[in-house]
């Protein structure tokens, strides 16, 4: 029997698996879109499918947002449910090594830290929790005022988090205490579902001297306009030159589409006082210990079983690191943050200039180190190049919905738009090629060698070419996928939490033939 016979005959199978899983009073998003071809399911094969959840037939269409966290040197992967389950699965077998209950939904991507003793684990209650994976004891908590569903960021001793709150908070990593805070206002609009997470470059933003003589407030504005709608749909079926007002904006001062004007993105000095910055964390009655310190009490602040963890005076453990924190707010707005300092070093806004709903910078920053380039997106406006150094725009493409921006390989990004499809840009934001998709929520793309990963919340996982945008596989989980999958580079599989609660487990088959992975079959990594 061939692989492609064997595919095919395992497809049927996990088919009947799934649609027993399924609700049969499910309802579906009408698809306005030509149905996939099944042919291509061949090119992925189930390693297992099993249910973690629980399914809930009281909720019409649930959502299972949390991500696989693979564990190689114990030989397990971690993941959470909605219903607040923690669980600890064996690699090769998934039989439930341990379970641990939280109060709250886990909708987040556990993190290991790289000593591997510690998890850190969002939850929709908002607690940050560093777990002991050798005792299964919850070493210190620390409470916000919003969700956390975005991966915690770890450099040297300092865990860097965010929350739906536009809160941006800097903790010890051994003990939780709290080391600085910055927030954005809370907008009062309608937002779009989810929050940008946070990127880290190792260096510092620098200024101008004239920037920095000007730091009296932050108040970068893009401004952009609404036309360009003809000419984008002329670019979007070629690699060619893209539609008239897209070339790269010198020093942010080009038009980036007819009628469009290119954003006023400026920079301003670290020290200054800006809008939303917090000193000390706001609501929690804590005070700054001095840099890289902690402080005590307060209802937003760190436990350790039950006790204060703060610090009261004397030496405290080193602390954060030197460089530059970037990530994006439901206001529109594009921050660089000083990771040791909590301070802004430039703000830049995507938002359009008129205000109104939906103008979230929910993207996570993607960094182009080489370039010197920050790639960030607004969910009403677009994708943008930023300058590293001070946020003026480099570039700019039209695209609603835009989420996060994956680095593909040779000089492509992909990105993702439940309102107009998938998307390859090369570097100046022109279109490479263009697949439409359906309604629905979508996650971050995947890439894994030659081939781009998309969660749909409707239609399962989608895998496209890089390169030219071929559809290579679906795979329809009967329910659909809100969670990000995640690629385990040590047994090549894949991982993802259908949203009825089923954990499938995959791999690629490969086509000697055409080269299904033509690249290295390695997650291209992009600067987090």
């Amino acid at each position: 029997m061939t692989r492609a016979v064997r595919a095919h005959c395992l497809w049927g199978h996990v088919a009947l698996a799934m649609s027993l899983g399924a609700c049969a009073g499910e309802t579906r998003t009408v698809l306005p879109h030509p149905e996939l071809t099944p042919g291509a399911r061949a090119n992925l094969e189930l390693a297992r499918v099993q249910q973690i959840a629980l399914p809930d037939y009281g909720v019409l269409n649930p959502d299972e947002f949390a991500g696989v966290a693979p564990d190689p040197g114990r030989r397990l992967i971690y993941v959470g449910t909605r219903a607040g389950s923690l669980l600890a699965l064996s690699m090769e077998t998934g039989e439930v090594v341990w379970e641990q209950q939280f109060p709250g939904a886990i909708s987040s991507v556990p993190k290991l830290a790289a000593d591997g003793e510690l998890m850190l684990l969002g939850t929709d209650n908002g607690d940050l929790m560093a777990i002991e994976l050798d005792t299964r004891k919850t070493r210190w908590s620390y409470s916000t005022l919003g969700t956390i569903r975005n991966e915690p960021l770890v450099r040297g001793g300092t865990v860097f988090v965010v929350n739906s709150r536009d809160q941006v908070f800097a903790l010890e990593l051994t003990t939780g205490a709290w080391r600085w805070q910055y927030e954005q206002p809370y907008p009062t609009e309608f937002t779009v579902h989810g929050h940008a997470g946070l990127s880290y470059l190792e260096a510092e933003v620098t200024q101008a001297p004239d920037q920095a003589a000007s730091a009296s407030a932050i108040s970068a504005e893009a401004v952009l306009g609404e036309g360009g709608a003809n000419e984008e749909e002329a670019a979007e079926t070629s690699g060619d030159a893209p539609a008239e007002g897209d070339d790269a904006a010198a020093a942010g001062n080009a038009a980036p589409a007819s009628g469009a004007a290119a954003p006023a993105t400026g920079a301003l000095a670290g020290g200054a006082a800006a809008p939303g910055t917090g000193s000390t964390p706001a609501g929690s009655g804590e005070a700054a210990g001095g840099a890289g310190h902690g402080s005590a009490g307060g209802k937003a602040g760190a436990t350790t079983g039950g006790a204060g963890s703060g610090q009261a005076g004397g030496k405290g453990p080193p602390g954060p690191p030197t460089g530059t924190i970037f990530t994006g707010f439901s206001n529109g707005k594009v921050a660089a943050i000083g990771a040791q300092s909590g301070e802004p070093m430039w703000l830049a806004n995507v938002a359009p200039p008129a205000g109104g709903d939906f103008v979230d910078a929910d993207g996570t920053p993607l960094i182009l180190g080489d370039r010197g380039e920050l790639v960030v997106t607004g969910q009403s406006t677009g994708v943008y190049g930023l300058a590293l150094a001070d946020g003026l725009q480099r570039w700019y493409r039209p695209l609603r919905g835009a989420g996060s921006v994956a680095a593909g390989p040779r000089g492509l990004m992909i990105v993702a738009s439940a309102l107009e499809g998938v998307f390859a840009l090369e570097h100046d934001g022109r279109v490479r090629w263009r697949q439409q998709l359906n309604p629905g929520f979508v996650q971050t793309p995947l890439i894994v060698g030659d081939i781009a990963f998309i969660a749909h919340s409707d239609d399962g996982l989608l895998a496209y070419d890089v390169e030219t945008g071929e559809f290579l596989a679906n795979l329809n989980t009967g329910s659909g996928i809100s969670g990000p999958p995640v690629y385990d580079g040590e047994l090549g599989r894949f991982y993802t939490m259908s949203n009825r609660g089923m954990l499938v487990v995959f791999r690629t088959v490969e086509d000697d033939a055409r080269g299904f992975v033509r690249g290295a079959v390695e997650s291209v990594p992009s600067v987090r």
